[in-house]
């Protein structure tokens, strides 16, 4: 007999506010999230590339789980996973969440250039497996898409919406499909960008100058890459030109040149311009 899908998913409102918190991914970017889970009372713990694991403890006071540590199906109530431009880590920790949670923990990841269908069809359970989007960099992040794939079970979406909330981030809910509304958009404005500097339009400084003063943006698509980070944009770009096939999101050369360079933006300190 089959298991009506809100019994096999315990999430209803009683069980909020969630308190232990999960997030996987790199240093960079779990650390911004879990400083706002820790400020708004919740009690994070990261889990992190192992090369980033001893420089981590010289960076943070949050629990950091080692590769020796195991984690218990009661250990957690949510996880994040936050992987972007490495997708073979990113499928790894999602088969290994599936594996080690409790079944009623909601796994939220990261679909900036990956859509949630995509990832989630060899999973046992992609019910309870929601999509979500962000701008980067992460401890600016105000607005956050939730995307649903096909399996995706109602608690799931109001667990993450609620668990945003708490941490003073809004949600919108869109469609499944790599990079959502925003960071598709911006990702194509770098990207244009990157095609006009390429084709010798203007120079950089003249490029950003026309967006930001004549379109009041508020950074120059240029500059805006650096902060995003480069490779982020490559990723977005090479998953929107996968899933649509369309011409419009190939990615610029002179960006994949970067990328392959070492340049990827302000991290580093050189992208488009050097910081």
């Amino acid at each position: 007999m089959s298991i009506p899908m809100t019994e096999m998913l315990n999430l209803e409102p009683e069980f909020y506010p969630i308190d232990r918190l999960l997030l996987v991914g790199p240093l960079e970017d779990a650390i911004p999230f879990a400083d706002r889970a820790a400020a708004a009372g919740h009690t994070p713990a990261l889990l992190l590339p192992p090369d980033q694991i001893e420089f981590a403890r010289e960076q943070t006071k949050h629990r950091i789980l080692g590769a020796e540590q195991t984690i218990g199906d009661n250990d957690f109530d949510l996880a994040i996973e936050l992987y972007c431009t490495d997708l073979e880590s990113k499928a790894d920790s999602l088969f290994f969440l599936e594996d080690a949670l409790g079944e009623n923990v909601p796994i939220l990841t990261l679909t900036m250039a990956i859509s949630v269908s995509e990832l989630t069809r060899d999973l046992l359970m992609p019910e309870r497996v929601l999509g979500i989007s962000v701008l980067p960099p992460m401890e600016n992040v105000k607005l956050v898409e939730l995307m649903r794939g096909e399996h995706t079970a109602d608690p799931v979406l109001q667990t993450a919406k609620r668990f945003f909330e708490s941490i003073d981030i809004k949600t919108n809910e869109v469609a499944d499909s790599p990079g959502g509304v925003l960071v598709r958009t911006v990702c194509c404005l770098v990207n244009e960008a990157a095609f006009a500097l390429q084709e010798k339009v203007a120079s950089p400084a003249d490029i950003d100058s026309a967006m930001e003063l004549g379109a009041d943006y508020p950074e120059g698509p240029l500059a805006w890459g650096g902060q995003i980070g480069l490779d982020r944009v490559e990723a977005v770009m090479d998953g929107l030109h996968g899933w649509f096939r369309e011409e419009r999101y190939r990615c610029a050369p002179l960006l994949k040149k970067l990328v392959r360079s070492g340049y990827t933006g302000k991290s580093v300190g050189r992208g488009f311009f050097s910081y």
